[in-house]
Order: C-alpha cells, then sequence, then structure tokens
C-alpha cells in the first residue's frame, strides 16, 4: 500500500516540460486507491491522442511508480515519479522519452479533487478496473484481445448515480461503477 496523503482523487493542474512554464492543455484525471490506479486524460485541443492506464502504484519512500495492467498505448517503460509538496497540491517530476529518443524532464503539478478522500476501493470484473475515490470513479475496460476496444470512462457521483465527466472520444462508455449503495455484485475487490 501507498501513503494515505496520495490517495483519492487528482486533477493535473499543469505540466512543465524541460523547465518551461507549466501549462495545461488537457482534462486529466488520477484516481488512487491504496495500492491501484486509474488515470484518463483528454485533449482540450486535437494535437495530441487521448490516454488512460490502469494498474498498480508502489512507493519506495520518494518516489511512486505506477505500472500498468491496462493502456490504451501500451506504453512499456517505467513511470515513476518523484514527489513533493506545494501546500496542498502534489508536485510529481522526473523525465521520460521523447518521440525523438531525447530525455525530457517533467514537473505535473496535481490538485485534490473535493470529496474525493472515501470510500476508496479497486474493482475488477473480467477485462474492466475500476477505481472510485469518494464523488469519483474511472472505469477503464480493454477488451482489445478479443477483437473488441478499449474504453475508458470517468464518472462523477450526483445523488445516487453516476453520471458522465469526460470519457474516451469515439468509443461506447465504459461500463458504469457499481451503485452507490456499497453492493458490488459482478465486481471482484482488488
Amino acid at each position: 500500500m501507498i501513503p494515505a496523503e496520495f490517495t483519492g482523487g487528482w486533477v493535473r493542474s499543469g505540466i512543465s516540460l524541460d523547465g518551461l512554464p507549466p501549462v495545461e492543455d488537457a482534462v486529466v484525471w488520477w484516481l488512487q486507491a491504496p495500492v491501484r490506479h486509474a488515470d484518463l486524460r483528454l485533449p482540450v485541443a486535437d494535437q495530441e491522442p487521448p490516454t488512460s492506464f490502469a494498474g498498480v502504484t508502489t512507493w519506495d519512500g520518494s518516489a511512486l511508480t505506477w505500472s500498468r495492467e491496462l493502456d490504451l498505448e501500451h506504453y512499456d517503460g517505467v513511470d515513476v515519479g518523484t514527489t513533493s509538496w506545494d501546500g496542498a497540491d502534489l508536485l510529481e517530476s522526473g523525465t521520460f522519452q521523447g518521440d525523438d529518443g531525447s530525455s525530457v524532464s517533467y514537473v505535473e503539478r496535481w490538485v485534490r479533487l473535493p470529496g474525493s478522500s472515501e470510500p476508496l476501493c479497486a474493482l475488477s470484473q473480467g477485462a474492466v478496473r475500476l477505481v472510485r475515490a469518494g464523488d469519483y470513479a474511472i472505469t477503464v475496460s480493454d477488451e482489445r484481445a478479443s477483437g473488441g476496444l478499449f474504453t475508458a470512462t470517468a464518472w462523477t457521483l450526483v445523488g445516487d448515480e453516476w453520471q458522465v465527466h469526460h470519457t474516451l472520444p469515439g468509443v461506447p462508455l465504459a461500463p458504469a461503477p457499481p451503485a452507490p449503495d456499497g453492493h458490488t455484485t459482478g465486481w471482484t475487490a482488488e
């Protein structure tokens, strides 16, 4: 399990690449349960493709590592971010390999989504992974191995009903989270 201060729902409010001023050109949600994560990123404009992934998160005392089990892009690198705090905002920094093979440094600023501290859970149902953080959930489904689609949807809880916040364009919605009453029939806790 990772430390409790990292669990919950996070929205990225900016990313700085190679020391340039931070920008935010996507809707980016990261939901973190004690062991599992789900992430959905949709560009505001069409310059970049959307991305989504889900898997296991580990902590080594200074950095988080996200191991992707389901991934729209089939990313085969190691996703490691060193963490620090700026007030209540989480700063994640590290490097990744650019399209030209160069090393690109980054700093991402993450702001906690209100109402995302509990309940926290991670569930699975076949090729579907779900992470819930309070009033937010992300479902990710990868049916491509059996001729299906990759789908991902971010949900918000409004009253007793899950409503779509954002989803991968051009594909059906990923399965909705179970009812918020705590009954998870058909889902397996992870």
